[in-house]
């Protein structure tokens, strides 16, 4: 079932790549997004984190908490020298989909076929080879992306269930709602 905006988030305790116990709830009273990925081999979520990384900084200064998921497990994604770049955010694989069935990702054909449509599939897989990505053929290829935005309080915002492969919220709400301002706003 999908979330809510206005809804509680809906809390959880996994492990992450680097073996820590990782609880949602624990980071009550700071804001969260939670981004749901694909797979470890996924091009456009690859390139995302990637973008998310370049503000890693400010981020990071904004006390906003980060948690990504990959259906990938642990051991596949840990196989990832960039996968292991992603600090200090804990990245999480989760190959039964347990979290991402808590919080209603969904699988869809349609919305696969429609990122061939929505977007250039091509460069992406062409922007992130360079990176070396492990194969995972346990993974699904219709796996939805998705984001949520969590307040201080564990309510649930925004959510945002993606439209296509490389549908996921856009950088300016992202930065809107950790507080950061572009270097170029009006002063």
């Amino acid at each position: 079932m999908k979330i809510q905006e206005g809804q509680y988030a809906r809390d959880f305790t996994v492990v992450d790549i680097d073996g820590k116990e990782v609880k949602l709830s624990d980071f009550k009273g700071k804001k969260m997004i939670l981004g749901f990925y694909r797979n470890v081999n996924c091009p456009f979520c690859n390139r995302r984190v990637h973008q998310l990384m370049g503000m890693n900084y400010k981020l990071k200064q904004s006390g906003v908490q980060m948690l990504f998921f990959f259906e990938s497990s642990n051991e596949k994604i840990s196989s990832s020298v960039f996968h292991q770049g992603v600090n200090p955010w804990p990245v999480i694989g989760d190959p039964e989909k347990n979290i991402y069935k808590l919080y209603g990702v969904e699988n869809s054909v349609i919305k696969l076929m429609r990122t061939f449509i929505a977007t250039d599939a091509f460069k992406a897989k062409k922007d992130v080879a360079e990176l070396n990505l492990p194969e995972d053929k346990d993974a699904s290829q219709t796996l939805i992306p998705a984001d949520f935005f969590i307040d201080e309080n564990f309510k649930v915002v925004m959510a945002k269930y993606g439209k296509h492969v490389d549908d996921h919220v856009g950088m300016d709400e992202l930065k809107k709602f950790a507080g950061i301002e572009s270097v170029f706003a009006k002063v």
